[in-house]
């Protein structure tokens, strides 16, 4: 979760970086081959290659750059178009760019921070601990199970390679069947008798409706069945109940995203008006009344 957030923080930074790029790039750029210009405004090759790669696009793929030029083209042309009719709504988009470009710039120097401090290692201790103290907010809102799921298309004589004796997985060898039998023939393939999965995620391309789903489960159905397309099997071989607490290996993970998330926001929380103060403290800021 902690590197999601920041993944998903990074990619709306880069956003707001391409809009201030467009308003800063020109001003700063030492390369001196110009790519493109709008009225007096150019655009330099190693500023379209920054864009590139803030945007994670390939350098040698020549149809990105045009776009590129093209979309930085069109942009200029806007804000000269703005600065031309309207100057007090140019000095503002400016000034927002700015305040922008200053959170950016914070979080930056807040990021690198925070993976100098943040210890991602998190033992299965830790893990029993946040469990045995907060069950309460893992109450399932479906069945989990484990089970066997396999689908199949219509025109597949599944009888004939005893497919309907062998999913019932009576005997130790018959799972090795339906693996060897999936491979060949199977659209959708489930087999995992040691973890848990959401009932509605194993079935999300089953036509269950029409069934009745507390009766799969709850009696370890081992069924199948056929529409117009597939034939579905299903072997239900363990199930926890709604509102029940799920047990702590199908948590793991999720517990372990929390664990990160808290020791991040703690980090930021405590790291940020340290920051503040040490950076204003080492730049010469002058405010005249």
């Amino acid at each position: 979760m902690v590197n999601n957030t920041l993944i998903s923080f990074k990619k709306q930074a880069g956003l707001i970086v391409s809009l201030f790029c467009v308003f800063i790039l020109s001003s700063c750029s030492e390369n001196t081959k110009v790519i493109a210009s709008v009225d007096d405004v150019p655009l330099y090759e190693d500023e379209v290659y920054l864009i590139m790669g803030q945007q994670g696009y390939d350098f040698n793929d020549s149809i990105l750059y045009k776009e590129v030029v093209n979309r930085w083209c069109i942009h200029q042309a806007f804000i000269n178009e703005l600065e031309s009719r309207d100057n007090n709504a140019y000095k503002i988009n400016k000034l927002r760019a700015h305040s922008f470009f200053g959170d950016l710039s914070k979080f930056e120097i807040e990021r690198t921070h925070v993976e100098k401090e943040l210890d991602t290692v998190i033992s299965s201790e830790e893990i029993q601990n946040y469990y045995t103290e907060n069950k309460d907010e893992f109450i399932l809102h479906d069945y989990i199970v484990k089970a066997l799921y396999l689908k199949i298309p219509i025109e597949v004589d599944f009888k004939k390679e005893s497919i309907n004796q062998f999913y019932l997985l009576k005997k130790d060898k018959d799972i090795v069947e339906i693996d060897a039998f999936a491979k060949n023939y199977a659209e959708n393939y489930y087999f995992n008798d040691s973890t848990w999965i959401f009932f509605n995620e194993l079935v999300k391309d089953v036509p269950i409706t029409k069934y009745n789903v507390d009766n799969i489960i709850l009696n370890r159905s081992k069924t199948y069945f056929s529409d117009k397309h597939y034939t579905y099997f299903i072997n239900i071989i363990d199930f926890k109940l709604k509102n029940e607490i799920p047990p702590i290996d199908f948590l793991q993970n999720d517990i372990r995203k929390i664990i990160l998330t808290k020791r991040l926001l703690k980090i930021t929380a405590k790291n940020e008006s340290e920051l503040i103060q040490r950076i204003k403290t080492k730049h010469e800021i002058i405010i005249k009344h």
